[in-house]
């Protein structure tokens, strides 16, 4: 070809060429031809044998098949065993006690047809056990029906008994008696939940006891708001799976607030207490709350006053009211079993449904409360707890709480009288001397913690742990000519249950402290060791405490003054002797016997 080409490049004759190459293509084409028939009959000789060979692979197949089937047969039969191994029969020792009257018969037979023989005596126990439990099952039906019969004669008896009732209602009217008035409850009652229809009842029968407890309550809500939020339950409960379809595919945000809104959202029905004051000028106000999901009871505190003068200070002591009504019981958790597993199932905590119930005011969930609404309840300690006696339980929880309550009132009037300079030193009661009354109160005023915690004191390092314990700290300043000391006051929240803390700093020929003069040691402690049970009738606890402080520090300049070269401060309170014992006690109590006024150690 490449010749060919040359030639008519260059112009010359190829028609020699052209046949030559004409031949050489007919030899090709016969070539073509006979491998193409040797591949055929190839094929076919190869086509025969394959399927002599797919012929004798089935057959080995076969074999293959029928002998893993004689096998699986034969493993069938090794391990067949008879339908009595899986009966549960009488033990050896127990048959042989039923039947050895039999024993003699069975001695000559075979072990096959012993163990027949013992199988029919098992058939016939079986069918005496059958009759006697038919037996049994027949008597028991009778005393069903015996038990219905009764329980029909039972229920009969209350229209009996009102029929009666309304026949004996014109003696009622005669005798002037209003039974049926008596203990008729509000038809909204009935829609309480469980645990706060256990509280109001509660509450009705300590109110018709009349044990010196004097309280109102009244439950707040409508029965509309009741069947509204029961008919969004159906809703929400039909949209259910389709709701959780979405969430789980399409998580968000606003997904996770609106879970959160409907785990924690309250019963449409709440109790209101109301506790008043003997003056009528304040009232304390309780608001109870049941959370549905969350299976818990919460209260919130408020205070109300005819007087809104001071009521903003007032409302300071409200958050450690009812924190501290019983120990370890501040209301930070939810005490109820298990249900941290619960809202897991919501991808929500316990401390998130916590902080969101405490930021809306709804109050805190603690121990004493659950308690009174006959919730189980299980602390910090993992201690369970489910109270049974509520009737004494919640006697004795109000009784805490109207004591508290009336000892922090007593307190913070005490406060705003000092700070607000109303009250009158000499007309108090809890002035034991009136008439020795040498020092004046000139200041006091509220300080951070900061500035009580740098004072010097023995008392400040020998202090147990907070416990959740908050405190309010004062300043006072006592003067008595050119001395003066500083009264540095500690108000821990849980008071009654912990008294003020005094330490004392006096100005006089330089700064005496507990840590460095034994006498002003002295003058701390017998501030600070006076107690609630201590007191005389209708004696106040703080203004008792000045007091005492204002008199020892009277006692101090006057039994320090007579060892000073110029004598600055004269003896005015009567006292035998300054000092007593090695230790140089000072006479800081005050007795009296009879017609004796004095001082002593």
């Amino acid at each position: 070809m490449d010749e060919i080409l040359e030639l008519k490049q260059t112009g010359h004759v190829f028609e020699v060429k052209q046949s030559s190459a004409a031949l050489m293509f007919v030899a090709l084409k016969h070539s073509n031809r006979e491998v193409k028939r040797n591949i055929k009959s190839g094929r076919d000789e190869l086509h025969l044998e394959k399927s002599k060979v797919d012929l004798s692979r089935l057959h080995l197949q076969n074999l293959l098949y029928e002998v893993s089937h004689l096998k699986k047969e034969i493993v069938r039969c090794q391990k067949f065993k008879s339908r009595d191994t899986y009966l549960e029969l009488l033990s050896d020792k127990e048959y042989s006690s039923k039947y050895a009257a039999d024993a003699e018969e069975t001695s000559n037979m075979t072990n096959h047809k012993t163990h027949l023989y013992r199988l029919e005596c098992e058939l016939r126990l079986r069918k005496e056990l059958d009759s006697q439990y038919s037996a049994l099952l027949t008597s028991k039906q009778e005393l069903l029906q015996e038990n219905l019969n009764q329980t029909q004669r039972y229920l009969s008896f209350a229209p009996a008994l009102r029929t009666l009732l309304d026949s004996t209602k014109p003696l009622h009217d005669a005798l002037q008696l209003s039974l049926d008035v008596e203990w008729k409850l509000s038809s909204i009652v009935k829609y309480l939940p469980r645990p706060l229809y256990i509280l109001f009842i509660n509450l009705e029968a300590l109110q018709r006891a009349s044990g010196g407890l004097s309280f109102k309550h009244e439950i707040i809500g409508y029965e509309s708001d009741v069947q509204m939020q029961e008919l969004l339950l159906e809703s929400e409960n039909s949209l259910k799976e389709r709701r959780h379809f979405q969430e789980v595919n399409h998580p968000s945000e606003a997904t996770v607030n609106n879970v959160l809104e409907r785990a924690i959202k309250s019963h449409p029905l709440h109790i209101r207490l109301v506790m008043e004051t003997p003056d009528k000028s304040y009232e304390l106000v309780l608001f109870v709350r049941y959370w549905t999901l969350l299976k818990c009871c919460t209260i919130r505190a408020q205070l109300n006053s005819s007087n809104t003068t001071n009521i903003q200070g007032d409302t300071n002591m409200l958050q450690n009211l009812l924190g501290h009504l019983y120990p370890n019981d501040l209301g930070n958790d939810i005490p109820v079993p298990g249900i941290e597993y619960e809202l897991q199932n919501l991808n929500l905590s316990a401390e998130d449904c916590l902080e969101y119930i405490v930021k809306n005011g709804f109050g805190k969930p603690y121990c004493w409360l659950q308690s009174m609404c006959s919730i189980a309840t299980v602390n910090k300690n993992k201690l369970f707890n489910h109270e049974l006696n509520l009737h004494k339980w919640t006697r004795e929880v109000f009784a805490r709480i109207s004591k508290r309550w009336h000892s922090w009132m007593s307190l913070t009037q005490q406060v705003r009288g000092l700070v607000y300079k109303d009250v009158d030193l000499y007309a108090l009661r809890e002035n034991i001397y009136p008439e020795g009354l040498s020092c004046s109160l000139v200041q006091w005023t509220v300080i951070s913690t900061e500035e009580f915690n740098v004072q010097n004191s023995n008392l400040l390092t020998n202090l147990p742990s907070d416990n959740g314990i908050t405190y309010t700290s004062y300043r006072a300043v006592i003067v008595r000519g050119s001395a003066k000391m500083e009264c540095f006051i500690r108000i821990p929240s849980n008071y009654p249950m912990e008294i003020p803390l005094w330490i004392l700093s006096v100005h006089w020929n330089g700064r005496h402290t507990a840590m460095n003069n034994s006498a002003i040691k002295m003058m701390e402690y017998w501030t600070n060791s006076l107690q609630p049970k201590d007191l005389e009738k209708n004696h106040r606890l703080l203004y008792a405490q000045l007091f005492r402080t204002i008199y020892s520090f009277d006692i101090f300049l006057e039994t320090e003054g007579s060892m000073q070269t110029t004598r600055e401060y004269n003896k005015e309170k009567p006292y035998i002797s300054a000092f007593a014992k090695r230790i140089r006690l000072r006479p800081y109590r005050y007795i009296t016997k009879g017609s004796i006024h004095t001082f002593k150690q």
